[in-house]
């Protein structure tokens, strides 16, 4: 890999889509809102390396990748090829960058157009692009499509003729018909069996060689990624959590959402049958109202308690559910008790009745028993909803338990490795501090 600077230079780059913004929802006064599908990413891609881009499904990385192609406008942010800044580029200037990068879209059957026989589909780009005479576009296009494995004999058959793997080597020969200097390749082989997925792979990796081409791979398959890619970086809810060589990641992965996603990797050794796995527990979070600070903190097995606090992490998970039910107001206290017996909307639950009322929510919200001090912490917030008081009843939870994690943002950092988690900014806490 290149020390140089990078071919393609991501800068806090932002797609945000928005709903509630048409003239109905602004005539009627609702509130545009932001889905943050690209939020703030930051990334450097070397001339000649392959970087891949890994996460969830939906956390953004096909977004991430149409955007800094400019498929999609961005909301914020610059994205650099060879140091020019590809959303100030004028007409001329755009269609140059058109001829250095291009893109392998995910799915064979769907990226070619039915009515196009392949040699038009591959020639379409030298057309558009005035690319040399009709004789040299004719010869470019039987050299590509023998380069990816086809036969130039097949030239005026229809996409509907060929299987998977062939179309998608379609696809690969049009991507490389202006000679590219970069390639997009969002999930190449997802559609594709097994057996196809390593014949493509390796073609990808002959025709990097051969062209001296520079790859951001996008996918959620890890052995794809480790099997091919230079550096990696991983993807949570819009945001690049860790970057690293791609033997550094996968032997001593930092971040615990990484951590977990290679956890999640099935193991070909028989000795590794009975590992125990620790699994992603919860529920991605929207990106239309993502969580505050670290946003992989509502899943996290290592949430970061305040200093002054020996908790258990399991103990503070339950704690931290309980808390942001209160402040979502996501409790039904019409229901606590034995039919409803407590009711705070009848004006509030007698003095009398609020030892049972606590007990009872208590009961229903945690099946964790706690250590004393936090036993009493939690009855006391809770008997302030025995009048409804949401507002103090949060406020005295947040005021025992707020983390780190949900206080601060953590940064991505500089470095040959660098990962966006308060387990790294603050040092590596053990015990019952969240480790």
């Amino acid at each position: 890999m290149s020390t140089d600077e990078p071919l393609v230079r991501v800068k806090n780059l932002e797609k945000y889509f928005w709903e509630n913004d048409s003239l109905l929802d602004q005539l009627l006064g609702d509130e545009p809102v932001p889905v943050r599908a690209v939020d703030g990413v930051s990334l450097d891609i070397y001339r000649g390396e392959t970087l891949g881009l890994v996460g969830e499904s939906g956390c953004g990385k096909s977004t991430a990748g149409e955007t800094l192609l400019r498929l999609q406008e961005p909301t914020d942010g610059r994205v650099e090829f060879e140091g020019a800044n590809i959303y100030e580029m004028d007409d001329t200037a755009l269609g140059e960058f058109r001829r250095e990068a291009q893109v392998v879209f995910q799915d064979p059957f769907s990226s070619l157009d039915p009515r196009m026989t392949i040699g038009e589909i591959v020639r379409q780009p030298l057309d558009i692009h005035d690319v040399g005479t009709n004789a040299e576009r004719r010869e470019r296009v039987q050299d590509l499509v023998e380069r990816v494995g086809l036969s130039a004999d097949q030239l005026d058959r229809y996409p509907h003729e060929f299987s998977g793997g062939q179309r998608q080597r379609i696809g690969i020969a049009r991507a490389l018909a202006l000679e590219p200097d970069f390639l997009v390749l969002d999930e190449p082989t997802s559609a594709l069996d097994v057996s196809v997925q390593a014949q493509v792979l390796n073609l990808l990796d002959d025709l990097q060689d051969e062209f001296d081409l520079t790859y951001l791979l996008i996918s959620h398959d890890l052995s794809v990624i480790r099997h091919v890619c230079d550096r990696v970086a991983v993807m949570y809810l819009g945001e690049i959590i860790e970057v690293g060589p791609v033997g550094a990641l996968f032997d001593d992965p930092k971040h615990p959402y990484t951590q977990a996603l290679l956890e999640s990797v099935p193991r070909a050794s028989t000795e590794e049958r009975e590992r125990e796995r620790e699994t992603i527990s919860g529920d991605v979070p929207s990106p239309r109202d993502p969580p505050s600070g670290c946003r992989f903190r509502t899943r996290c097995p290592k949430v970061i308690p305040p200093e002054d606090l020996e908790i258990e992490q399991e103990t503070y998970r339950a704690l931290m559910d309980v808390r942001e039910r209160v402040e979502d107001r996501d409790i039904s206290l019409a229901t606590v008790g034995d039919d409803g017996q407590f009711d705070p909307a009848d004006g509030g639950v007698p003095d009398a009745d609020v030892p049972a009322f606590v007990a009872a929510l208590k009961a229903r919200l945690l099946e964790t028993e706690l250590p004393s001090r936090h036993d009493a912490i939690v009855e006391d917030a809770l008997a302030e909803l025995a009048d409804e008081n949401w507002t103090d009843a949060a406020e005295r939870l947040r005021a025992s338990y707020e983390s780190v994690c949900e206080r601060d943002r953590p940064t991505l950092g500089d470095g040959p490795h660098p990962v966006a988690c308060h387990l790294h900014e603050t040092g590596t806490r053990t015990g019952g501090s969240g480790d």
